[in-house]
């Protein structure tokens, strides 16, 4: 009995520590498996129905990994290397006209343009007129410039590498994605079976977090559209001309992390300001900054509240701190988390506490 008993301590005692090995090897590629996860959640019922019509599971999912590469991955991609690309020029731009021109001339336009003087008064603009002028402020703006010329020249020199780790990181989530999708059951019903819960229980933990994932879809698509909408509305309003294409850059921008749509919008408004048109420059980044991007909050939680039951505080805190903990993909992982968590409870109360 006591053989047995130190086999099995021994045995779980082995497995935990070769999956912690596991996990170290798999934390290169976590983020695009986590993605892949993410979208055979999200692709499940398209792929259910495809397999009724085509019995061979590996060519349905072939079709929906292919369809994933040309709707989604390439399109991202072009996007953010534009989107990136353009950033750079114009940082650059806007580092030339400011070292090109004197500070003073600066402020003198700015003042003129949004009528400073009567909003803080002739003694107040003399005083940060001198400020400027001083060698105080020359000394912190010139420091300023320098460690942003370079941090622009690092990044603008790391541009293959970022290629390279964007070709890397989709061609693993697409394999991943294809395995999933073809054995995606098969491995489900496997670490079901180690689970030491009841049966209905499992399932019952497995539709939480595909029913967690479907709303999470649905309310980023939900985000982007209205972002795409709202900044087209800013576009027009700050006098762009390509205020449409912009908007519909904005939708797929929306999806791309960290920036999300500020990826658009926040460029657009600096080169405003680069054309001195201030006035259109300021409205746009107040436009972008408090109803663009924090539209994101209050939306994505709305309809996701429709798919998951659980208290709207909850589910804000859970895409908002998963955000920050995980990255773009904590968008997803923190709804799934607490609403795993709250189904754990739930079946504690039946099980445990009835």
């Amino acid at each position: 009995m006591e053989k047995e008993k130190f086999f099995r301590y021994f045995l779980l005692a082995l497995t935990f520590g070769l999956l912690v090995v596991v996990f170290y090897i798999l934390l290169p590629f976590l983020t695009p498996i986590l993605w892949a996860l993410v979208f055979s959640f999200a692709l499940y019922p398209v792929n259910q129905k495809l397999k009724t019509y085509i019995r061979w599971r590996t060519l349905s999912a072939l079709i929906l990994t292919l369809s994933t590469l040309l709707i989604i991955v390439i399109p991202f991609g072009i996007l953010g290397f534009v989107a990136l690309n353009q950033a750079l020029e114009l940082s650059f731009k806007i580092l030339s006209t400011i070292q090109n021109h004197t500070y003073q001339e600066y402020f003198q336009q700015l003042a003129d343009r949004l009528s400073l003087e009567r909003l803080v008064g002739e003694e107040e603009l003399k005083a940060i007129s001198d400020y400027i002028s001083s060698e105080e402020f020359k000394s912190l703006l010139s420091n300023l410039l320098r460690d942003l010329t370079q941090r622009l020249l690092q990044l603008s020199t790391n541009m293959f590498a970022f290629i390279g780790s964007f070709l890397f990181k989709s061609f693993v989530f697409l394999i991943t994605l294809f395995f999933i999708l073809r054995d995606g059951d098969k491995f489900a019903k496997f670490i079901e079976r180690f689970i030491p819960m009841h049966r209905e229980d499992v399932h019952e933990v497995f539709n939480t977090i595909y029913k967690t994932v479907l709303a999470t879809a649905y309310g980023s698509i939900a985000v982007g559209i209205v972002q795409g909408i709202l900044a087209s509305i800013g576009f027009a309003m700050a006098g762009i001309d390509y205020y449409p294409l912009l908007g519909l850059a904005t939708f797929f921008a929306s999806f791309i992390p960290p920036f999300g749509a500020g990826v658009v919008w926040f460029p657009t408004a600096l080169y405003l300001f680069a054309e001195q048109n201030l006035k259109s420059a300021l409205f746009l980044l107040l436009w972008g900054a408090f109803l663009i991007s924090t539209i994101d909050n209050i939306i994505r939680p709305l309809i996701m509240k429709i798919g998951v039951q659980i208290p709207y505080i909850v589910l804000f805190f859970a895409i908002v701190g998963g955000l920050i903990a995980f990255g773009f993909v904590g968008i997803f992982l923190g709804p799934i988390i607490f609403t795993a968590l709250f189904s754990l409870f739930l079946i504690y109360e039946r099980r445990i506490l009835r």
